[in-house]
């Protein structure tokens, strides 16, 4: 019988995923159970997220029902370019679902670019509201820099000066990684989707 993780995933490998490293003192305190397989791992971190009741922040996230089983994952893991990226849910879908067709491997500089821009209840992306000025600051990080974009009389303008900066970040992004045609879109169909809440 496969072993469920955190209560919904289903462990099926063939194959030895974990290491156990015996106490080398030899007492009584316990040994450590290391994972080796970098597939069981992302899966293991994955399900782990969205079931383990210990990451608020991933409330209301999914896996798609074929990825429940680990060696499915794995076999959609071994066609993407993994090594020393992460898996990204947020450019090719919404942040909520994990699926073969909303996840990539990507850098970790582009995995954190869309970071907090799908937050609710907290007013426009990059826009924040000064109560000593009575006016809005714009702030976005380019590059390794965060950068004041100044202050502003509405909201949405400093929303509008953020989304200018964020597309001049993702342009020096973008030219210094290598990346799929699939993510590259990925990231220009985000920017636009905050473009088009300025012009409507």
């Amino acid at each position: 019988m496969n072993k469920l993780v955190c209560g919904w995933g289903v462990n099926d490998a063939d194959y030895q995923i974990q290491i156990s490293i015996p106490n080398p003192t030899g007492g009584a305190l316990k040994g450590t159970t290391r994972i080796d397989c970098p597939y069981y791992r992302a899966w293991g971190r994955m399900v782990e997220r969205c079931h383990g009741g210990r990451f608020p922040a991933y409330a209301g996230t999914t896996i798609c029902e074929e990825w429940r089983h680990f060696m499915t994952f794995r076999s959609w893991m071994e066609q993407q370019p993994w090594r020393g990226n992460e898996l990204d849910k947020d450019i090719l879908g919404d942040g909520t679902l994990y699926s073969p067709d909303t996840c990539c491997f990507v850098p970790r500089n582009v995995n954190m670019f869309w970071n907090k821009t799908s937050r609710s209840g907290h007013g426009l992306v990059g826009a924040s509201y000064r109560k000593s000025t009575g006016r809005y600051v714009a702030q976005c990080k380019i590059g390794d820099r965060n950068m004041a974009l100044g202050y502003f009389d509405t909201e949405a303008e400093a929303h509008g000066a953020w989304v200018a900066a964020k597309e001049k970040a993702m342009a020096i992004l973008l030219g210094s990684v290598s990346l799929e045609p699939r993510v590259v879109a990925g990231m220009y169909n985000k920017l636009k989707q905050f473009q088009g809440r300025l012009a409507a």
